[in-house]
């Protein structure tokens, strides 16, 4: 498989961005498959928060029911692959 197969394959990485009057942080990471799935986390992973949705402007719509902070949808591009030094077979 060539890098670029890879690339085009992977999912799409978000941010979900919650902000008040004073600050701004990351409320959510996520994976968009693009096939009707995506997953979310919270940012600092582990047990707590996890979301299993249809998209990424789904798992939106449950950071957007907060109104105390506005909420949005940050994609996150990179599309250069990184060779590892070694591989396991």
């Amino acid at each position: 498989m060539e890098d670029a197969d890879v690339v085009a394959e992977a999912p799409k990485l978000f941010a979900i961005v919650q902000e008040d009057a004073e600050d701004g942080w990351v409320a959510a990471w996520g994976l968009d498959f693009g096939d009707g799935t995506a997953e979310v986390t919270g940012p600092e992973g582990g047990p707590g928060l996890r979301i299993s949705t249809t998209s990424a402007e789904r798992a939106l719509w449950y950071f957007a029911i907060d109104r105390t902070a506005r909420a949005r949808l940050v994609w996150v591009e990179g599309e250069e692959v990184v060779p590892e030094p070694q591989s396991v077979t």
